[in-house]
């Protein structure tokens, strides 16, 4: 099944999306200027990569960001289980979002093998 939203990479590659010209990140959540507006889900999807850019223990994790009509999902690897933890309750904290699924799996960086090329 797939999912009809937009998606954002956080970690490893760049994001291509900005914030709203009347949406605002503060590092802790996402604000918009009119409280009775209700956020995008290009707004949601901006703000909750953001706040795993900006956290220590999200920002070296490889996490896609889908959102789609304010339920936001999460997959791709997580460097730790606080890592994966962290990921939800940094989109818990943004205004507006109604639903996580966290499909983050935990990889260990250190240990991880890469397979050869046939």
């Amino acid at each position: 099944m797939r999912l009809a939203g937009r998606v954002t990479i956080v970690g490893f590659v760049v994001m291509c999306s900005g914030l709203a010209p009347d949406a605002t990140f503060s590092g802790k959540a996402m604000t918009v200027q009119n409280a009775a507006e209700k956020p995008s889900d290009v707004q949601l999807q901006t703000a909750v990569a953001q706040a795993m850019q900006t956290s220590p223990l999200t920002a070296n994790s490889l996490i896609v960001v889908h959102v789609n009509q304010g339920e936001v999902t999460l997959e791709g690897a997580a460097v730790s289980p606080l890592a994966r933890r962290e990921a939800t309750r940094l989109a818990e904290t943004v205004l507006g979002v109604k639903e996580i699924r966290n499909r983050l799996s935990v990889v260990n960086t250190q240990t991880a093998v890469v397979p050869a090329d046939k």
